[in-house]
């Protein structure tokens, strides 16, 4: 009987500890990243009661014993069940949760690392993202290439700028439908644009000597708007069917600031298309020296893939028309040269189309794409953060560019993790090896911006739970008060 009395004390002493983890359940219900834990119980040593059989065999490799009484019960561990919470909608976009497997790692300011499914940053007076308790968040910053520098602490210059950037390249998409060829020159035919072009007077060419232009804006280094004007006529057939068409390509200046004819001058040539629209080659001529028209000065211009290089103001710009590369083919060293002989134009053959190429179907002539790769500085206008943990900035300029990577982490067991309190979790050598990976990848959860990972315990479950752990606390504290009874009887017969 005396036994009785442990063995009751061991239930008392193990479902109030499972009542402590069922009320801790309980109470953070509303903890935003808090995971369940769960107490599992074992039962304590056994003993072999005298004069009782040995054991029962139910199978040759199986020995139960028959004379064995228990001595209650212990707690045997309490475990962690990560599984995914739910999301609620937040509106901040540094409010991050998980959906998958993973922890965001933040760091003190001793640099101690910790671990969170927590994703409530918000961010400091030096633009550190960080949590309530003043952890900070870590992640990759983004190198000006593109790729990715060393792990530090995430930081938002919520004020920064993006510097100027030069245009390099000027892409042009377009259908071009031109037959008739309205800037004539009879010694010239396939330069009738650059010969009729004044950048003194305004405007440079009248409407009645080209079929078809375009205008883009491109930047300089720094980041001042500058307007291209590029001209297209008919040009004088090869014969082969199809046709070709001249262009120019011009920088749109202040006719009163002109002290040349060709003042502005970039790039002429000719485009050539077989009979079914489909471009077949580009010839390209560039001036060797600013503000000239002679064509004895007109050089072939170099190529860079499918595109043709000219100097804007000292820098280069290729001119692409929608081709990834063909096979360079100079006909002639100056664009005097060629006369009317379109053989002697050249340039490039065996065209590699892109998704965007240029075509002189028959019909309406017309734009449908024009890109640069330039812009002006721009100021920080918002940033987001996307699945994948790139946090990108957005600029008044248009332009988005890439700041930082946050990681996602994740370990061999994480039931290994050891729980600090404030939403925190530290690595221990039983939660094994720790790898971090891109958000997103395999085994490795996304993450939500503008949500927060509510608590993942299930308060009907629990409120079972504390039903049970009750009953069973009562049942072990009757179990102690009936043992005292029986002891007190057996007293009470020696005494008799």
């Amino acid at each position: 009987m005396n036994s009785s009395l442990f063995i009751g004390a061991t239930g008392l002493k193990g479902l109030s500890q499972g009542m402590s983890v069922i009320s801790n359940n309980l109470a953070n219900v509303s903890t935003y990243g808090f995971k369940q834990q769960n107490i599992q119980y074992s039962d304590l040593i056994y003993s072999s009661q005298g004069n009782l059989g040995s054991g029962w065999a139910s199978q040759e490799d199986s020995l139960v014993t028959t004379g064995e009484t228990g001595h209650g019960m212990a707690v045997d561990s309490v475990r962690t069940f990560f599984f995914q919470g739910a999301f609620e909608g937040t509106n901040s976009v540094s409010d991050l949760a998980l959906d998958g497997k993973g922890f965001f790692q933040v760091t003190d300011e001793q640099g101690n690392e910790f671990y969170t499914r927590t994703g409530d940053f918000i961010t400091d007076e030096e633009g550190y993202m960080e949590t309530p308790s003043g952890m900070k968040l870590s992640g990759y910053q983004y190198n000006e290439d593109g790729s990715l520098g060393g792990l530090g602490a995430v930081q938002i210059d919520r004020f920064g700028t993006m510097d100027a950037r030069a245009t390099t390249s000027l892409s042009l998409e377009l259908n071009l439908g031109l037959t008739e060829d309205l800037a004539r020159n009879a010694d010239n035919p396939y330069f009738g644009l650059l010969s009729q072009y004044d950048a003194r007077a305004n405007p440079p060419l009248t409407n009645d000597v080209y079929g078809f232009s375009q205008a883009a804006t491109i930047y300089d280094a720094e980041g001042n708007a500058q307007e291209v004007t590029i001209y297209f006529d008919g040009a004088p057939s090869s014969g082969n069917g199809g046709k070709q068409i001249e262009f120019l390509v011009a920088l749109t200046q202040d006719a009163a600031q002109a002290t040349q004819a060709g003042d502005g001058l970039l790039m002429s040539g000719v485009l050539s298309f077989a009979s079914n629209g489909e471009m077949t080659s580009i010839a390209a001529f560039t001036p060797s020296e600013a503000g000239t028209k002679d064509l004895t000065q007109w050089t072939a211009a170099e190529t860079a893939g499918g595109g043709f290089v000219c100097n804007v103001d000292g820098r280069a710009m290729t001119i692409d028309f929608g081709f990834d590369g063909g096979t360079a083919a100079m006909g002639v060293a100056t664009a005097a040269e060629v006369g009317s002989d379109a053989t002697l134009l050249g340039g490039l053959t065996d065209l590699v189309a892109s998704g965007s190429a240029t075509t002189g179907y028959s019909g309406e002539t017309s734009s449908e794409m024009v890109s640069q790769d330039g812009y002006s500085e721009g100021r920080m206008s918002y940033y987001d953060i996307t699945e994948s943990g790139d946090l990108v900035a957005y600029y008044d300029n248009g332009q988005s560019q890439n700041l930082w990577q946050i990681p996602v982490c994740r370990f061999t067991s994480e039931d290994g993790l050891y729980r600090e309190g404030d939403n925190l979790y530290r690595a221990t050598e039983a939660s094994g090896n720790m790898e971090m990976g891109v958000a997103g990848t395999e085994n490795y959860g996304t993450i939500n911006a503008y949500n927060l990972e509510v608590s993942n315990v299930d308060t009907a479950t629990e409120m079972v739970n504390l039903i049970i752990t009750q009953r069973g606390f009562q049942s072990n504290s009757k179990v102690i008060t009936t043992a005292d009874e029986m002891l007190r009887k057996a007293m009470e017969i020696k005494r008799t």
